[in-house]
Formats: C-alpha cells, sequence, structure tokens
C-alpha cells in the first residue's frame, strides 16, 4: 500500500486550522453505535482531520469518524487512513473519502466559529 507523504496538517493554510482539539470517534463499521476507539483531532478542514495521536485500534485503510464539532450530533465523514505524518512522530492523517452535504455545511460553520 503506497501512502501519501504530504500530511493533512501541512496541506492547510494558517487560517483553517481548528485552534482547540476536538473528540473524535472512529468506527470501523458505519452502523455501528460505539466506536472502536477515541482520538482527539488537531487539527481539521474539509479535506480531513490530523490526529493528536495514533488510534488506540487497528482500524484498517477505511474509517467512520464522528468529529464532535457542536453540541448536536457528531460531523460523520468516511476518511482514508493516511498514516503518520512527516510533520509530527506522533500525529496521523485521515483524508475525507465522503462528506454527506450536510454534513460538510456543519464542518464549515465549525470552522467559521473557530476563526471567529
Amino acid at each position: 500500500m503506497q501512502t501519501e507523504t504530504t500530511s493533512v496538517a501541512s496541506r492547510r493554510a494558517p487560517e483553517q486550522r481548528a485552534p482547540h482539539a476536538y473528540r473524535v470517534g472512529l468506527h470501523r463499521r458505519r452502523a455501528q453505535d460505539e466506536p472502536d476507539c477515541v482520538a482527539t483531532a488537531q487539527h481539521f478542514d474539509l479535506q480531513g482531520v490530523s490526529l493528536a495521536e495514533p488510534p488506540s485500534a487497528v482500524l484498517g485503510r477505511y474509517v467512520w469518524l464522528d468529529l464532535d464539532v457542536d453540541e448536536g450530533e457528531p460531523v460523520r465523514a468516511l476518511g482514508e487512513v493516511m498514516g503518520p505524518s512527516p510533520a509530527s512522530e506522533l500525529a496521523w492523517a485521515i483524508r475525507f473519502k465522503h462528506l454527506f452535504p450536510d454534513q460538510r455545511k456543519r464542518l464549515i460553520a465549525a470552522m467559521a466559529r473557530d476563526e471567529g
């Protein structure tokens, strides 16, 4: 398997970075209620998330993400695990493969709140 050498975090402009950490539930299967593991998102944008630490469970190449960006239901997206980030020895990059339109709107709103 070939991995991408540029991390999600290194591709973003500074104004797109989330200034604080967010909880991310990682699921191997979409219909699963409880996550296989929980991680902390260092950064996120419309391309994906950068986790502060490696996942605590073996997840495979694709994973469903529940990103807690507000008080409502988590933003749900399908992500591709890119692996360790070259920018940090501990950070892990996950690129969004699918983000539903309503979920994209909520993510954009969260990014706007963080900038303001």
